[in-house]
């Protein structure tokens, strides 16, 4: 080792040892991983073998390890008193070796890294002469500008032998006080911050950690868990002694120590040390080999910024070397991954195409569009030249995107639901309260400049028309896109995915109370204000001792992007949230797993849109044919007649309820009467102002606002007031039945006049939008078909004639 360190045949950048590895290092393959450990081992001074593999059924490597070429023992296969040239076994048993594990997003990253040798390791000068570092890999240029400084090596070697810095281990009565130290009736937000809280304090005194007992509902939530010293109770083995070969007898390490900490479910959904024994029957660790115990092989990064270091002077360097001085305790035992490192995190995609997928699409797109002139598609690349998303949308979604895209949602639930393929929607209702899709994409990453572009794209698919309001779920990258692209939509989040992800981060809560699921969901749902949702958060916060939750903390702080009551003012068309789509994602999830074909999944795609599709034409014509509502009300018949059957039963329910309700004169401002209105079984008040002059009628409740149909204190009020029908203006245009009647021009936002007369391409843009949705609705019926035929002739002759009137002919400018 001495002489190892001593030698200056390589040289090591001094101030970038990222040529060593370190737990959490993520690579793009295990090939790579494997020339990067390799590299390490000829600076260190030995060669690699690749061991042991895991592999999926379709032959993806799982996890991998890379040991030293002298792990185990070689001996030969035949009795020796047979081979003449017996075998030099040149094995020791090393135990040095590096393990890789895939990651969810396709990467690997070291989830093990043993450096200890037990033999001499080869002086650098000879180390190319190993069997792994023979044939030159494509790898050694860029690894080769990280190796620059011998004094990088001498840190690692040194290091090895344990003797440049020396660490003091606290007794477990000085560290009694310390914060770091567990106390009975502290508190934990889950059972691995515990465990890791734990394990903390045993690295610091010296011992190793078990995770014993452990108690569970029914449901899989944890009750109670023990953890324990690693000597805990009696290890021998489980056959008689007799019965086991003299060689393979274990030897007894435990000494029936009690240590241990025991935590508890709390009714907060926190977790509590009930119980901590600290005493132990035996020695502790030295330093030397503290970070060798099993529970602190794996280093995990984030409790370096958890703990609270308060005491840092144990860390004393023996060495007056000057270039050992600036090491750090961290470093030494391979517990922080150094930023340096960062160069070898590869940045993260959400997912990457199927082979065979990019072409499929393609495929797909190209015929679509050959079928359907209206078709638009995109596809967004990468720096690399990598497929990152696909968006497409037929016709049909830009002539309904016309009529009902005032309110967007956009459906990422992929994410939560966990679907092979990456699949976004873009999404409304109709006058029907059924589900519209506007546009698809196939998304293979989530950053912001990914979003962006979609964004962009999806408004250029509709002719430049933003939504009045769009819902997303609560994500930062989205966020930020929404704010560059669509200045003119208001950004709502989705209360279903805050729901989602409450039952995540708040699953003991949920799991250890039966009321609390309801309770959340009322504030989510129920509240008409900000200061009902105010109230009613704070009791919830008091009833489960929730006080101090930070999530919750964070989420009650940006209320306004997200409540429902904060957002009533908002016209979100009866649309809180994006689980409308639920029953359309269940119907394709089967379809969008990795080992389908994926023309398979975009042939199911197109006839459960073309499903939709039909269930509106049917409710077309049943709005069509039904006959006028029968009743002595007359406002009833004349919302019979204007809304849609679906549509109409959410406002006959309001005026069934305005019955029940009691209303009392609260005086009158100039021209405008005020009315104080009560519902059955509930105490809230509503203020609702009417004015009979202009017809204008104001609730307190915004659910006019917020939904577009009237609410039954305004109802209610109309009745006292002898006002027998509904003002028109009440009756929004997207839930009547004549929703689709309206002009072109109002329904894309069409050139205007001026907008005309600047250059031939954006007249013909305009042109191509407007005889696309009559070609679109025309297609429909062999009727509309033969009368759009038969009146082309007659104004392609209309159109000329007009070119010939000009006396400055037609305006190419």
């Amino acid at each position: 080792m001495a002489e190892l360190a001593g030698s200056d045949t390589f040289v090591v950048n001094a101030d970038d040892a990222n040529w060593m590895p370190k737990v959490d290092m993520e690579f793009k393959t295990d090939e790579e991983a494997y020339q990067f450990y390799n590299n390490y081992a000829k600076v260190v001074g030995f060669s690699v073998r690749k061991a042991w593999i895991n592999r999926r059924a379709s032959g993806v490597v799982i996890s991998r390890t890379y040991v030293c070429h002298k792990e185990g023992y070689q001996g030969n296969r035949r009795d020796e008193s047979e081979v003449k040239k017996p075998r030099q076994n040149e094995r020791t048993g090393c135990l040095a070796h590096l393990t890789i594990k895939i990651t969810e997003n396709g990467t690997y990253r070291i989830s093990e890294f043993h450096p200890m040798h037990n033999h001499e390791l080869v002086a650098p000068g000879k180390a190319h002469a190993l069997k792994s570092h023979r044939v030159a890999k494509r790898s050694r240029a860029a690894v080769a500008g990280m190796i620059a400084s011998q004094k990088a090596k001498i840190e690692y070697l040194v290091r090895q032998a344990g003797g440049y810095r020396q660490v003091r281990f606290f007794s477990v009565e000085d560290a009694a006080n310390k914060s770091w130290a567990p106390k009975v009736d502290m508190e934990f937000e889950n059972d691995e911050k515990a465990y890791q809280f734990y394990n903390e304090y045993a690295r610091r005194i010296g011992f190793d950690v078990r995770k014993a007992w452990i108690n569970r509902k029914a449901s899989g939530v944890i009750i109670s868990r023990t953890y324990v010293c690693y000597k805990e109770g009696f290890h021998g083995n489980k056959k008689n002694e007799s019965q086991v070969q003299q060689h393979r007898l274990r030897s007894s390490e435990r000494t029936g120590c009690h240590a241990r900490m025991t935590i508890k479910l709390a009714k907060n959904g926190r977790y509590r040390v009930s119980e901590f024994y600290w005493d132990h029957n035996h020695e502790f660790v030295t330093a030397r080999t503290a970070h060798t115990l099993k529970s602190h092989r794996t280093a995990n990064r984030a409790r370096f910024h958890e703990v609270d270091y308060e005491d840092d002077s144990r860390v004393e360097p023996i060495a007056k070397d000057e270039n050992l001085s600036e090491l750090t305790v961290a470093n030494q035992q391979g517990d922080l991954l150094p930023s340096h490192c960062k160069n070898y995190l590869h940045a993260k995609r959400k997912d990457t195409p199927k082979p065979g997928d990019v072409g499929a699409m393609l495929q797909y797109l190209q015929g679509r569009q050959v079928d359907d002139p209206a078709f638009y598609y995109a596809i967004h690349l990468d720096s690399e030249d990598q497929v990152t998303c696909f968006f497409w949308r037929d016709g049909r979604s830009a002539v309904d995107y016309g009529y009902f895209g005032d309110v967007v949602c956009f459906d990422t639930s992929y994410k939560i639901n966990n679907y092979g393929r990456p699949l976004a929607l873009f999404y409304g209702v109709n006058h029907h309260k059924q589900i519209v899709v506007f546009g698809t994409a196939l998304m293979y990453d989530d950053t912001e400049e990914c979003f962006k572009w979609l964004f962009e794209t999806f408004k250029s698919a509709m002719n430049g028309k933003e939504p009045n309001v769009v819902l997303t779920d609560q994500n930062m990258a989205i966020t930020n896109a929404l704010d560059l692209v669509w200045h003119g939509t208001k950004h709502r989040g989705c209360a279903w995915h805050m729901y989602q992800n409450a039952t995540k981060y708040l699953a003991q809560v949920f799991q250890g109370s039966r009321t609390f699921a309801s309770d959340f969901r009322k504030c989510l749902y129920d509240c008409e204000d900000d200061e009902e949702f105010a109230s009613e958060w704070i009791k919830m916060l008091e009833k489960y001792d929730l006080k101090e939750n930070i999530w919750l903390k964070k989420l009650f702080d940006e209320r306004d992007n997200w409540s429902v009551a904060c957002g009533r003012g908002m016209f979100c068309a009866d649309m809180s949230s994006t689980q409308r789509t639920e029953s359309l994602s269940s119907m394709l999830k089967e379809h969008l797993r990795q080992e389908n074909d994926l023309l398979q999944f975009l042939g199911n795609y197109e006839r459960v849109l073309y499903g939709r599709r039909y269930e509106e034409l049917l409710a077309d014509h049943h709005a069509t044919e039904s006959n006028s509502l029968v009743a002595s009300s007359r406002m009833l018949r004349q919302a019979a007649n204007i809304y849609t059957p679906a549509v109409f039963d959410i406002f006959q329910k309001e005026f069934e309820l305005s019955l029940d309700c009691m209303v009392y004169n609260a005086g009158m401002v100039e021209t405008t009467y005020e009315y104080k209105v009560t519902s059955e079984g509930s105490l809230k008040v509503h203020l609702v102002r009417l004015n009979p002059l202009d017809g204008t009628l104001v609730c307190s409740c915004k659910k006019f606002e917020f939904v577009g149909i009237q609410c039954r204190h305004v109802l209610k009020a109309l009745d006292v007031t002898n006002i027998k029908e509904l003002p028109l203006r009440y009756f929004l245009k997207r839930w009547r039945k004549d929703a689709k009647v309206i002009s072109l021009r109002d329904m894309h936002g069409l050139a205007t006049d001026n907008e005309l007369k600047s250059t031939r391409v954006k007249r013909f843009s305009s042109l191509c939008h407007i005889f696309s949705i009559i070609t679109s609705k025309a297609a429909e019926t062999v009727e509309g078909c033969k009368f759009i035929e038969s009146q082309s002739d007659q104004l392609l002759v209309s159109v000329y004639q007009i070119l010939q009137t000009q006396l400055e002919g037609p305006q190419f400018a």
